[in-house]
């Protein structure tokens, strides 16, 4: 008989990546806190001592992309993205499975291809010592390896889910 959650090995993959997830929620949430200090010293510097904080712009600008794609698997795994389920709620718990299924494979090659295509920016960024120019140079590999570890992670929870929709289609009558 097959069981929606499927074998222990599986189970054991899945709540693995959930923490990994949770990891990278984490420190995104932390990235999203240092942007907030950074601009309020900044803004103190500026307008109170009459000296801004060199770079805090170009620093923001590479936290914020990091925070963002580190957060995308965890906002999915909450469910916490924008949702318009007024037609779905209609159909069948079968049919609203094999559509959510569809869209998650139609996500997983998007972000697949974002993932792959992320990689090898990444990699390009490292090789050629690629600098953020502003008030201060900064590195960009760093922030541009957050695009593909984070879509990695995002494509990954699609796997499972696609997997686990299909053990639940199988189950249900």
């Amino acid at each position: 008989m097959i069981s929606p959650e499927g074998s222990s090995t599986f189970s054991n993959w899945s709540k693995g990546l959930e923490k990994v997830i949770h990891i990278f929620g984490a420190v995104g949430a932390a990235l999203i806190l240092t942007i907030m200090i950074l601009t309020t010293v900044d803004v103190i510097g500026r307008y109170i001592i009459g000296s801004p904080l060199k770079g805090s712009v170009e620093i923001s600008e590479i936290l914020f992309l990091s925070a963002v794609y580190l957060g995308l698997s965890y906002t999915h795994l909450f469910r916490e993205h924008v949702g318009v389920d007024l037609f779905i709620s209609r159909l069948s718990k079968k049919t609203r499975l094999f559509l959510e299924t569809l869209m998650l494979l139609l996500a997983l090659f998007t972000y697949g291809v974002l993932a792959w295509r992320g990689g090898g920016a990444f990699w390009t960024s490292l090789e050629t010592g690629e600098y953020r120019w502003g008030l201060i140079s900064i590195p960009l590999w760093p922030a541009r390896l957050m695009i593909p570890l984070g879509v990695s992670a995002l494509c990954l929870k699609f796997i499972a889910e696609i997997v686990r929709n299909i053990r639940k289609f199988l189950v249900e009558k």
